[in-house]
């Protein structure tokens, strides 16, 4: 009866740390993801480095951040690209003697 005790208890945190060692590798895989879209040819080496090194997953971790600001300002950029169109055809409009009512 210990030992089921034991087992069972040693079970459950055995589970826990495949369950956590399973996140951290899709926490690597998701800092990874864009870098191995720029460098698919060294795949193996920014896998092996990404788990290795900490200065190169830090790296990893700053290029992700940095590519999701620079998704998110082209975004801003065309959302405000199609204001200045649509200000500059209502200021066109008004110029050209167009009064709304």
């Amino acid at each position: 009866m210990a030992r089921e005790n034991v087992v069972r208890s040693t079970g459950g945190a055995i589970g826990r740390y495949v369950h956590a060692l399973k996140m951290e590798t899709n926490g690597v895989v998701e800092r990874i993801r864009s870098l191995l879209a720029r460098f698919s040819e060294d795949e193996a080496t920014v896998r092996r480095l990404a788990a290795t090194d900490a200065s190169f997953d830090a790296l990893c971790n700053e290029y992700c951040k940095v590519i999701e600001l620079l998704d998110s300002f082209e975004t801003q950029s065309k959302l405000l690209s199609e204001r200045l169109a649509w200000l500059e055809e209502e200021l066109l409009t008004r110029i050209e003697g167009y009064q709304p009512q």
